[in-house]
């Protein structure tokens, strides 16, 4: 029992400290270079799917960004919406933009597919409806692709409005993330993008299966391809926390589904286990995926270990809990004392619901918005 004990343990700790200690200690070498000059052709892509509430204000963010207008290049493609989406970003048409408008709702992988080979830009940058750039946020996104062996670029994602305990759980797992796709971008090995705010070579556009996430999905290919996949620090989004326990975790365990299915069925194709890029992937996605069922086993075999060090252990695991059960009571009247184990329990509870998901035969092909994101 111990032996598991401490197998378990250390597999834990290795995902999240040990991997990002490791990240920092390797030498990486072929720094990607920059050019802040360079203004290549861009289409922003913004699917969209009943966004009444955010189309105005996102559009509005769009037309306000710092490049080239006759380089930009605005499509929104509607996956057959019901509510006023559509006629609202009909009333801001003009020359930078583009509507697409299916009438029958079939997912976002599917808009993606059909309108892609549409765009006009050499750049394709992928954002949300909710998600709100920084004015020189594609600047600095496009000048990475100065360098020609870089095919997919991150930027980086900040949540604002994080009163609840799920915001502030959130906030600072983005951010925890977010120093994670820092040090992996270093290597040109980030394993997944970040869906409001990314931008892929169109050259490199391979069509995606309905069933798996794009800003998943992207990274693999291109990563596949040789070429690089990186973080950009300064080209920011912004974004409202989720409020909603129930939304987050619904939305976790959808993109753990989508996860585990893109990963099973891309394993052998883009050889997703080799090199720099298969380690950083195992170790930030495949065994994160693993942690709830590492978490059980380790809690059970606790309790048939009777030392005053696993006692101590025992005691500390239920405290932990107890906080995470704190935190999901009393909310927003809490601070992170309770959320950040709160927050910990609930997306781990969602891997773990979306790994049986998986099993039993369920596939996520359209997407739901969070409304309290909205």
């Amino acid at each position: 029992m111990e032996y598991i004990f401490w197998f378990l343990f250390l597999l834990v700790f290795y995902v999240y400290a040990v991997y990002p200690l490791v990240l920092r200690i390797i030498n990486f070498s072929g720094k990607s270079s920059k050019n802040e000059e360079i203004t290549p052709s861009v289409t922003l892509f913004v699917p969209v799917y009943n966004e009444a509430g955010v189309i105005k204000e996102k559009i509005l963010n769009s037309l306000d960004l710092n490049y080239p207008k006759d380089k930009l290049e605005i499509i929104v493609a509607s996956d057959g919406s019901t509510d006023e989406t559509v006629s609202i970003a009909r009333d801001f048409f003009n020359e930078e933009m583009v509507i697409f408008d299916d009438k029958e709702r079939k997912g976002k992988n599917y808009v993606i597919n059909k309108y892609i080979p549409k765009c006009s830009g050499k750049i394709i940058v992928f954002t949300d409806a909710n998600s709100f750039f920084d004015r020189n946020a594609i600047k600095k996104l496009v000048r990475d692709f100065s360098d020609e062996r870089v095919g997919c670029v991150v930027g980086n994602l900040k949540y604002v409005d994080k009163k609840t305990s799920v915001g502030k759980g959130e906030g600072l797992y983005f951010r925890y993330e977010s120093m994670i796709k820092m040090l992996e971008g270093r290597h040109g090995t980030l394993v997944a993008a970040t869906g409001s705010i990314y931008a892929i070579r169109k050259s490199l556009f391979i069509p995606l299966d309905s069933d798996v996430a794009n800003d998943f999905a992207h990274p693999i290919q291109i990563a596949a391809r040789g070429y690089k996949v990186v973080f950009e620090s300064e080209a920011v989004a912004y974004e409202k926390a989720t409020s909603s326990s129930d939304e987050e975790f619904k939305r976790r365990a959808r993109i753990v589904t989508r996860g585990i299915t893109a990963f099973l069925r891309y394993r052998e194709r883009y050889r997703m286990l080799r090199g720099m890029w298969g380690f950083c992937f195992i170790s930030h996605k495949l065994l994160r995926w693993l942690v709830p069922f590492f978490l059980i086993v380790l809690f059970l075999t606790n309790l048939f270990l009777h030392s005053t060090f696993f006692k101590f252990t025992l005691y500390s695991q239920i405290g932990f809990y107890s906080a995470a059960l704190t935190g999901a009571f009393f909310k927003e009247k809490i601070g992170r004392f309770f959320s950040i184990p709160f927050y910990f329990c609930l997306i781990n509870s969602a891997a773990l619901i979306g790994i049986i998901r998986y099993l039993r035969g369920s596939r996520e092909s359209v997407w739901e918005i969070a409304k309290t994101t909205r």
